[in-house]
Parts: C-alpha cells; sequence; structure tokens
C-alpha cells in the first residue's frame, strides 16, 4: 500500500502540558481530552510525539484511559513528568527512553483550531518536493469561546507534517 506523508498549515493554541493538565476539572475534562487527541507535542526532529501517543493512546497505540478526571489528571502527571524522547541509536536497533532533553510536562502541546492549508503525498519512497497553495483571500478569524475555561495559550500557526 505504501507510506503517506502529510503536512497541515492551521491556526491553532500553544500551551505548556502542564499548564493544561492543572487546568483539568469536571467541566472541562472531555475539551482537554479532546485538545490533547487533536493535538500534538512541539518537537522539531525528536521522538516527543511517539511517547506521546503511547500515553495519549490513539492510532496503533489505543489503550484504556481513565474515565474519571481526578485519575485521567493524576496518569497524565505521572506519564508526563516520567517520560521524554527517545534516543535510537544509529547503530543498533536499540531505542532508550530518554528524558536528557526534559519530559514531556514541560513541553508544548500544539493544538489545531482551524486548517489553512493541507498536501498529501503517497507512495513507497518519495523524494523530492511536495506543494499546495491557496489565495490569500481566506479569513483568518478562529472562534475561542469554546475554550474560554482554558488559561495560559497563545495563539500560533503551525505545520504538522506526519508520516504514516
Amino acid at each position: 500500500m505504501g507510506k503517506c506523508e502529510s503536512a497541515t498549515a492551521s491556526i491553532g493554541i500553544q500551551i505548556l502540558l502542564s499548564d493544561l493538565i492543572e487546568q483539568i476539572n469536571e467541566t472541562n475534562f472531555n475539551l482537554i481530552k479532546k485538545m490533547l487527541y487533536d493535538g500534538c507535542i512541539e518537537d522539531n526532529n525528536d521522538y516527543y510525539n511517539e511517547v506521546y501517543e503511547k500515553i495519549i493512546g490513539y492510532g496503533e497505540n489505543d489503550n484504556e484511559l481513565p474515565e474519571n478526571y481526578l485519575e485521567f489528571k493524576e496518569y497524565l502527571i505521572k506519564e508526563f513528568q516520567n517520560k521524554g524522547s527517545l534516543y535510537k541509536s544509529k547503530f543498533s536497533n536499540e531505542v532508550e527512553a530518554d528524558i536528557s532533553n526534559g519530559c514531556l510536562f514541560e513541553k508544548d502541546l500544539l493544538v489545531p483550531i482551524k486548517n489553512i492549508l493541507s498536501t498529501e503525498r503517497w507512495g513507497y519512497n518519495r523524494y523530492g518536493a511536495n506543494s499546495s497553495s491557496r489565495p490569500l483571500d481566506f479569513d483568518l478569524s478562529i472562534d475561542l469561546n469554546e475554550y474560554k475555561e482554558i488559561n495560559k495559550f497563545n495563539i500560533i500557526f503551525l505545520v504538522k507534517q506526519h508520516s504514516g
């Protein structure tokens, strides 16, 4: 079947995971859970997102997360404080947990809110450039009403790249 690589440019929210997790309460529990599922870690070329996806449990890492907001909050604090990136050896198949550059609790979560542009590329061994465009006649405003109970976030422009 091959592999799909995609890139999406969006307007979104940037928030420190520790700031988001500390705000979990009974009224915003479902919203924060949705933000965690929709978002990703700002990690450039590290492996924080591989670890993050295993904790959050989506995709091939599907797992049962606590349904009670207090248990969910406690679970995330423990996992995010004790896990970070991965060290992957260039010379062997060795993969080790690595928190030398910080744990996930200290990383920014990027949550896309309004997609602006996206592109996909399918194939086995694809190399070279891929691009997409759209005229500059679109509305850049976003509705933040859903996030009114969330504090300490910034509005950002983000590019999310995915390979799978």
